[in-house]
């Protein structure tokens, strides 16, 4: 049971990158992006060719963050510069996307299990028990989420905050909204790629296919963490989504568990989904009467 747990924690962290992301994009800026699914599958695909070819984690890592930001510039470029709507930007981003990861990987698939010996080593928790994970994954997440934090109490952060509450009044005050919604695009994009680096690390192997359906799994953390610790403020919202993501996971595993038919599990994902939006409708007692106290 401990090892299922940790296991959760382990892939709840790797996919937080994913979680921010979506939440600087969908939360923030009020953009919604389906590059991610294009993105995600991107860092984990060159991250994988990378490291297959003896480079070390953090300059694989680097270069799925690089490969993410433009993506997610593109997409953005293609709706400030072109016109074209924010969802059909993303659609063509994410199409263009598998082609150039295919390209990039070479091939459908890359596995991990010959890399040479090292270069995967990360530190350990609880010695042949954590499998080097969980203290990597938490500084990593730590990390991700203090920049986060950082960037978005700047000028500039709060120039996204505004373009995402009101680009009206943000325009009127200034605020450049195709330069901040390119930029703020690219950011979550490189969150997310990073975050397929880090699953296709996790998981030993890189797919074309592995970032299908990534948008769900962001919004579903996202609105698990929001619905369970109902944050009433920016940092506690960045932990929110973090928890979220842990606790997505840790649902997931507990199903599969279970018993839960791996055919199922897109149909369980859904089923979170909608039971995490019905429960962020619900009032919790006390919790409420706080919030207008306060």
């Amino acid at each position: 049971m401990l090892s299922l747990w940790l296991g959760a924690y382990d892939q709840g962290l790797a996919y937080g990158g994913l979680a921010l992301g979506t939440y600087l994009t969908l939360r923030v800026l009020n953009f919604p992006d389906l590059t991610v699914d294009g993105s995600f599958a991107l860092g984990g695909g060159a991250a994988a060719m990378l490291i297959s070819q003896g480079i070390s984690v953090p300059w694989a890592l680097a270069a799925a963050v690089a490969c993410g930001c433009l993506a997610g510039m593109v997409t953005g470029l293609i709706h400030t510069r072109l016109g074209v709507n924010d969802l059909f930007a993303g659609i063509l981003t994410t199409t263009g996307l598998y082609s150039i990861t295919l390209r990039l990987m070479g091939r459908s698939n890359i596995p991990l299990t010959d890399t040479p010996a090292g270069i995967l080593k990360l530190p350990d928790l609880i010695p042949g028990l954590d499998d080097n994970w969980a203290i990597a994954l938490s500084l990593v997440v730590l990390g991700l989420g203090l920049l986060l934090a950082l960037l978005l109490s700047t000028d500039f952060g709060l120039a996204l905050r505004a373009l995402g509450n009101n680009a009206t009044m943000a325009r009127a005050n200034g605020i450049n909204q195709g330069r901040g919604l390119t930029l703020g695009i690219a950011a979550a994009n490189g969150l997310v790629a990073l975050s397929g680096a880090l699953v296709a690390i996790y998981q030993g192997f890189a797919d074309v296919t592995m970032g299908i359906g990534s948008l769900i799994l962001g919004l579903g953390m996202v609105i698990i963490g929001e619905s369970v610790l109902r944050p009433r403020s920016f940092l506690m919202a960045l932990v929110a989504v973090v928890l979220g993501a842990v606790l997505f996971r840790a649902l997931i595993a507990i199903a599969l568990q279970l018993g839960l038919d791996p055919i199922d599990l897109k149909l369980t994902t859904a089923a979170l989904l909608l039971f995490a939006l019905a429960f962020g409708r619900l009032r919790i007692p006390g919790l409420a009467d706080q919030g207008r106290g306060s």
